[in-house]
């Protein structure tokens, strides 16, 4: 009797643990949570009194949802659309390492290697261990990040920052601990242009770019002011807690291109997403993928920030330019962005091959809670989300749903009117692109 109760048992487990295993079932699950997922967006942002966001759930080859909800700037009636121009912030850092990791691939260069091979005047102060490649991707650089964010926000000149790194005792070896560095993965830039001769944007837009249709993706802070259609950044006042539109962009993080630099719109991360989950293996192979997605240390200080707040993260760390966490006994590999006035954030489950790609242009904890709201919807678990259960007591009226979904190749009409871009159009943008 008692083997038999364990052999239900055992089966109940394998069923649970299979529940979403095939395209088909997780194309089923997306399609029931998006409603949920909407609905929550909608009040989180009334909530916030913020100008608005962007939103994608994808597949490998599917768009399960596009909508764009709100303006671009706050006392403005522009909307935003899903070509609306957003700065990437550290969402940047992914798309340079899924670079690196093309070109070591390629033969053109190692992450294993020191980067004096490439850089032959750079040096670390107080170690012989050389500092590679790898090590500037996963921030295991063995470098304090202390102080060297303000340093950034001075606009202090890009050799000014350099010659701080140089001149900054090493905290550890390379490759021993992670100090999350954005000065440091600015190197990655140098010593991709040092090992092939072409040019940072040649090489983004000849391997990924190009390559995937990212058709409006830039670097710099020039290409980010002349777009017509782009998203202005909010700030929060001190004072009132109000957000408001800021005076300028943040153009100080563009000094280092590869850790903070790039902009575009959801249509360009909707295609690097989708290779990211194996559906591009023409640009991204399987090797590239492993390698991008492998752990290569453990954050805890991170896991220590945020387990208080989402429970169900048991393991947080770094791999080449993607966080990773284990939430719910699920592998997230995510990535989120700050500069002044944009909260970018990009996720996804490589087990379930499914993402989140939001792209936020005002100082609040939007895109990182409606990861998690996502996550906890998908994978069935109950809501971490103490914001997200607050804001549901207080909401006196339900929100109804938006009829005007549609679903695998998803567009929902932009939530203030119905100016946004057609699902048809969507989907000619995607098929004109090469593969």
């Amino acid at each position: 009797m008692k083997k038999y109760i364990l052999l239900l048992i055992g089966l109940f487990l394998n069923l649970n643990a299979q529940s979403l295993d095939g395209s088909g079932l997780i194309e089923n699950k997306v399609k029931t949570i998006i409603p949920q997922v909407d609905q929550f967006i909608t009040s989180y942002l009334k909530k916030l009194k913020a100008p608005g966001c962007v939103v994608a759930i994808v597949g490998p080859e599917e768009v399960y949802f596009l909508k764009a909800y709100g303006v671009k700037k706050l006392g403005k009636a522009d909307l935003l659309t899903p070509r609306t121009i957003f700065q990437f912030a550290s969402v940047s850092k992914t798309i340079s390492a899924t670079l690196a990791v093309k070109l070591h691939h390629a033969g053109k260069l190692s992450l294993n290697e020191p980067i004096n091979n490439y850089l032959l005047n750079f040096s670390l102060n107080g170690t012989q261990q050389p500092l590679c490649l790898k090590h500037i991707i996963s921030h295991t650089s063995g470098l304090s990040n202390k102080g060297m964010n303000a340093l950034i926000e001075s606009c202090a000149p890009r050799k000014s920052l350099y010659d701080r790194v140089q001149s900054q005792p090493v905290s550890t070896q390379p490759g021993k601990w992670f100090d999350y560095h954005n000065i440091v993965y600015g190197l990655v830039e140098d010593v991709l242009v040092s090992a092939t001769g072409e040019s940072f944007l040649e090489l983004l837009q000849g391997n990924l770019f190009k390559p995937l249709g990212m058709r409006q993706a830039s670097v710099g802070y020039q290409n980010m002011i002349i777009a017509k259609d782009r998203a202005y950044p909010h700030d929060i006042s001190v004072k009132s807690k109000i957000l408001h539109p800021a005076k300028n962009y943040s153009r100080c993080y563009y000094s280092v291109l590869a850790s903070a630099g790039m902009n575009g719109s959801i249509l360009d991360l909707i295609p690097f997403l989708q290779a990211q989950l194996g559906g591009r293996p023409e640009v991204l192979s399987s090797q590239d993928l492993k390698m991008l997605h492998a752990s290569q240390i453990k954050a805890p200080e991170t896991l220590k920030k945020i387990k208080e707040k989402f429970p169900h993260i048991s393991d947080s760390g770094y791999a080449l330019g993607w966080r990773w966490m284990d939430y719910a006994g699920e592998r997230v590999m995510y990535h989120g962005g700050w500069v002044n006035g944009s909260r970018p954030m990009i996720a996804f489950l490589p087990k379930y091959k499914v993402g989140i790609v939001i792209l936020h242009h005002a100082e609040t904890p939007f895109s990182f809670r409606t990861t998690m709201k996502f996550l906890d919807l998908f994978l069935g678990v109950s809501s971490s989300n103490q914001e997200s259960q607050r804001s549901k007591k207080k909401t006196k009226k339900p929100i109804k749903e938006n009829k005007k979904v549609i679903l695998k190749q998803t567009l929902y009409i932009n939530s203030l009117s119905e100016s946004s871009i057609c699902l048809n159009k969507v989907k000619a943008f995607f098929r004109a692109a090469p593969h």
